[in-house]
């Protein structure tokens, strides 16, 4: 569940989901935040963004992911699909050290190391990527700080800031050049400065979770930063979008 909420209630939602959470221990010690560098694949067509635009009920993401400086993390080769409200991630880590992201998934054998799990995703992954013959499209980073419920089987809550995208002409990750901002007005449509806020949990819901929304009157949106940075990119580049939605014209 999604949120676009003013960074002035950031501090208090911070001090309200303490009493229930715990700080990730991957959080760097001296910011309190890690960076989370993506870079997603998708067809020439835009098919993957299309299907978000469109509300399909069956849709899918590729990406490859990673925390923090790319030579201490792991990268994760993620599918994530959404089937009506339920949304469900596999993905496959790679040890760090893993080099080139093209050597990986254009490989031609598995990565070495990989538990029979992490071989599934990671099949799942290169079926996935092959059968809509992808290639990089956008590289999108931000700040992220995250907490982990504490007497829940699954609870997280993470807080995204200075959220950036840049077009992908190559395989690099975490990249370097020129990034767009993506916390504007045009990107989140608030007049005010604002963080995405995520609540994870499974379909038993905790009770502070429904406390959370209903204190501060939090109203869920379907963000999706990689439909607004491929929109962002479309505009840039002069494709046009229809007044009465945002589905691409084009």
């Amino acid at each position: 569940m999604k949120y676009v909420v003013d960074v002035r209630l950031r501090e208090a939602i911070r001090n309200f989901i303490l009493n229930f959470c715990t700080r990730d221990p991957h959080l760097d010690p001296v910011t309190g935040e890690y960076t989370v560098s993506t870079l997603f694949f998708d067809t020439w067509r835009r098919d993957c963004y299309l299907m978000n635009e469109t509300k399909a009920v069956n849709r899918f993401k590729l990406r490859a992911r990673c925390y923090g400086p790319p030579d201490e993390s792991p990268l994760f080769l993620e599918v994530k699909r959404r089937i009506g409200e339920v949304v469900d991630k596999s993905r496959a880590a790679i040890a760090p050290g893993w080099g080139k992201v093209e050597n990986i998934v254009l490989g031609s054998r598995l990565p070495d190391g990989l538990a029979p799990s992490q071989r599934v995703a990671f099949s799942e992954f290169e079926r996935a990527f092959r059968l809509i013959n992808a290639r990089p499209v956008l590289r999108i980073r931000y700040e992220r700080e995250s907490f982990m419920g504490e007497n829940d089987a699954y609870a997280r809550v993470t807080f995204d800031r200075r959220i950036r995208y840049q077009a992908a002409r190559d395989w690099t990750l975490p990249g370097s050049g020129r990034w767009r901002s993506m916390d504007g007005a045009i990107a989140t449509g608030r007049d005010y400065p604002s963080f995405i806020l995520e609540l994870k949990c499974t379909a038993d819901q905790p009770a502070w979770m429904a406390e959370l929304m209903e204190r501060f009157n939090l109203v869920r949106t379907d963000f999706c930063k990689f439909a607004t940075a491929t929109r962002l990119e479309l505009l840039h580049r002069g494709f046009a979008f229809s007044d009465a939605s945002e589905n691409c014209t084009f």
